[in-house]
């Protein structure tokens, strides 16, 4: 890494950000290796940068998506010119350049957090998980190539797509799951209608923080389901041990006890 002070300190900051805001994810980056867990941080705290510019409920749902905007379009320049006075911003700027990775990648995904910001409707199922797909894949794909650039190639088989994409939702599922009562502080409901309806009565009772049969239902179907889809046997067929050894721990840190 780089002697210089403010990028230590904007790689610390990453570090410390991802340790006391998402303990799971920090224990997984730590079964990294060692040279990669710096740009690891990185993009984990500018996933999280955004994502809060747009839960920022002391600001309006325009005000939220503009500053999303201004964040990314202020990383597009900074990535010119190499360096940023934002912290976080310069730990990923430096990150792509030391690893060779291509951020425009995740335009497409930071601009849906921009959009976020005005709230979701999910129809049905396929909805939802066009959404979560295309908010994760870009992620996940630039990781794979961060393992790449360090000779830890992370090999993907065309048979398994869906068993990754599966892998996938259950990830956002248990996140949605996970942060259900944060989201719904902020009168946002991240769920398909479709299982809304198998349910009835349950969202009322969630809007109005009421426990009841219809909502603990839902909650063990929901449970249920986010198990199947991160129970993938399949998910490391192929890989690099390091990867895998990754991947196997997440699943078993997302499985619902």
């Amino acid at each position: 890494m780089s002697h210089d002070p403010s990028l230590q300190a904007a790689y610390r900051l990453c570090r410390r950000q991802t340790k006391d805001q998402d303990p799971a994810q920090y224990a997984l980056i730590q079964l990294v290796p060692a040279a990669l867990r710096p740009a690891c941080w990185a993009l984990w705290a500018a996933a999280n940068a955004i994502d809060d510019l747009a839960d920022d409920r002391t600001a309006t749902a325009v005000e939220r998506a503009a500053l999303v905007e201004e964040w990314i379009t202020a990383l597009d320049h900074e990535l010119d010119d190499g360096t940023s006075t934002d912290p976080i911003r310069h730990a990923l700027v430096d990150t792509a350049l030391r690893w060779r990775l291509d951020l425009t990648r995740l335009r497409g995904a930071m601009l849906l957090v921009r959009d976020d910001a005005h709230g979701r409707h999910f129809p049905d199922w396929p909805a939802w998980r066009a959404w979560a797909r295309d908010n994760l894949l870009p992620w996940f794909d630039l990781l794979r190539d961060l393992f790449d650039r360090a000779g830890v190639p992370v090999a993907l088989r065309m048979d398994n797509q869906e068993v990754y994409e599966e892998f996938l939702d259950g990830l956002r599922l248990t996140d949605t799951l996970t942060d259900l009562s944060a989201d719904l502080a902020q009168h946002d409901l991240l769920l398909p209608d479709e299982v809304l309806d198998r349910h009835p009565g349950a969202a009322d009772d969630l809007m109005r923080r009421r426990w009841s049969p219809a909502v603990a239902e839902m909650i063990s179907h929901l449970t249920r389901l986010a198990h199947q889809w991160v129970n993938q046997p399949l998910l490391t067929r192929g890989m690099h041990p390091a990867p895998a050894t990754i991947c196997h721990t997440m699943a078993g840190l997302l499985r619902p006890a």
